[in-house]
């Protein structure tokens, strides 16, 4: 006679035996307010999407990961990937204070991101050049963010930061500083969907020279150890044009 498996040990079983699917490892990703590489990460109840996170989304894919969306603040985004308690940060510069504690995928996923200073339409302020910055009172910034080496080391220029770039706008307009700097994708993005069309003017000046952003591994994440497998599919993504054509549908889509 076969034995008998009571009911107690079936519901055991079936509450602490892993269900089909749940095996996969959860990557946490820091996001940021940086529309559009990561749009809906100032609010806990938004959905998530942006060129970041669709990349980030093909490379979990492809290597049979799930996503934990971790909202933060960009200077405590570094922290948490400093602590390993984030894996995965996107939109970051390499620099060698991060490479100290962050891992960067061998290719980047940009290879330039145009800088332009911003100001109220009817300030009369006119940056033609880069000198010109030097005759502008105050400049909002992000914190512990990276603009262009020559702007973020130059100690003439009086720079205010803020925690989060969803903030300069509406300082700007408040009148807490004359200009503030801007990624040029990202404020494009703000102007077209923020209502700020005919209130900012963006400088004749901009950054256009080469500047390669990269997407990065925590080197004390538990995801350090599969580095080379996320780096391969990052790179099979940049080789069959998938990042590219995911950068210029969101370029397309919110460009003035």
């Amino acid at each position: 006679m076969k034995p008998q498996i009571s009911s107690l040990l079936i519901a055991f079983l079936l509450t602490f035996s892993p269900a089909h699917g749940d095996s996969a490892e959860t990557l946490n990703y820091a996001i940021f307010p940086a529309p559009p590489f990561m749009i809906g990460a100032e609010n806990e109840e938004s959905p998530v999407s942006g060129i970041d996170v669709d990349i980030v989304r093909k490379i979990a894919e492809k290597s049979g990961l799930d996503i934990e969306f971790i909202r933060c603040p960009w200077a405590r985004c570094l922290k948490m990937m400093e602590s390993g308690e984030v894996d995965l940060l996107s939109s970051a510069y390499k620099t060698p204070e991060r490479q100290a504690f962050m891992q960067y995928f061998d290719r980047p996923f940009l290879n330039s991101l145009p800088i332009a200073f911003y100001f109220k339409k009817d300030s009369h302020q006119r940056i033609a050049a880069y000198e010109d910055l030097y005759s502008i009172n105050s400049i909002g910034v992000l914190r512990g963010a990276s603009y262009f080496p020559r702007f973020d080391q130059d100690a003439r220029i009086n720079k205010i930061e803020v925690s989060t770039q969803d903030q300069l706008f509406p300082m700007l307009l408040e009148g807490r500083f004359a200009a503030i700097a801007g990624y040029v994708p990202t404020e494009n993005y703000r102007i077209a969907t923020e209502g700020y069309a005919g209130q900012i003017e963006k400088s004749a000046y901009e950054f256009r020279e080469p500047a390669e952003v990269y997407m990065a591994v925590s080197r004390k994440s538990s995801f350090f150890q599969r580095f080379a497998e996320m780096n391969a599919a990052n790179g099979e993504l940049a080789e069959q044009g998938v990042i590219e054509e995911i950068i210029k549908s969101y370029y397309r889509r919110y460009s003035p």
